[in-house]
């Protein structure tokens, strides 16, 4: 079955979508393909609350232009900015790499832990694995204390600062899964697999798996409930896209 995915990077750096996108291909089945696209507007990479709103009109916006064809979509920085919106606006299944990387972890073990790049990051995770119902099992989320100087490249930067914050996470925490948290740093748990003693998550790698399954299932879009698309209203200031999308016309 061809899976055509669509993977969104609300934030405006092109090298953490390029990142994201070498871990989301590696993954991806034979028949699925990768569509990486990164936000016209925003910021360098999402932190805080403040971030995280502007990233959810990017994320409505990015759908808007790029959804066309789709089978699925991948809300991809960890934190999830847009996307319950995400989820009402479109017809097709809309996944958040922090809502994946949460599902799948409680599958694995009883409690698990994030680790992450800066603590205001922290902050924002354990809000977010809240907002999915999904903190009762989190056993601690781990911020480093001095975050990469260069965000491209935090991968190579903190890698060994960040296993550190994974033994502790096991060792004094009692998490029996890790996730590794944060776009920038995909792939990051496949390198450091051998060397942590419990499952390892990485958010991209569990939202690509997760959406060729939701797009093999094929579920009906709802007509009813919160998620169903909401009817058509007049709009001002937004891309001819969106506006199209949401007075229910063609742009």
């Amino acid at each position: 079955m061809s899976r055509q995915i669509l993977m969104i990077n609300p934030n405006v750096t092109e090298a953490i979508t390029d990142v994201m996108a070498v871990e989301a291909r590696r993954v991806a089945g034979p028949e699925t393909t990768i569509h990486a696209v990164t936000a016209e507007f925003g910021t360098l990479y999402i932190e805080n609350r403040v971030e995280a709103a502007i990233a959810g009109h990017a994320v409505v916006d990015s759908l808007a232009k790029n959804g066309a064809g789709m089978d699925a979509a991948i809300v991809s920085a960890f934190g999830d900015p847009g996307l319950g919106a995400a989820k009402e606006l479109m017809d097709i299944p809309v996944i958040g790499i922090s809502e994946a990387a949460f599902l799948t972890a409680r599958l694995l073990g009883r409690r698990y832990a994030i680790v992450c790049l800066t603590e205001r990051l922290g902050v924002w995770y354990r809000e977010c694995a809240e907002h999915h119902g999904l903190a009762d099992q989190l056993a601690s989320v781990r911020p480093l204390k001095v975050g990469p100087q260069d965000i491209t490249r935090a991968k190579e930067e903190v890698a060994e600062k960040l296993l550190a914050e994974v033994e502790l996470a096991v060792a004094e925490d009692g998490a029996e899964v890790v996730i590794m948290g944060g776009g920038p740093i995909a792939g990051l748990a496949k390198d450091l697999a051998d060397r942590i003693p419990v499952p390892v998550l990485d958010g991209v790698t569990c939202a690509i798996r997760l959406a060729e399954a939701m797009v093999d299932l094929a579920p009906r879009p709802p007509i009813k409930g919160s998620f169903a698309r909401p009817p058509a209203k007049p709009s001002k200031g937004l891309s001819e896209a969106l506006a199209a999308m949401i007075e229910h016309r063609d742009p």
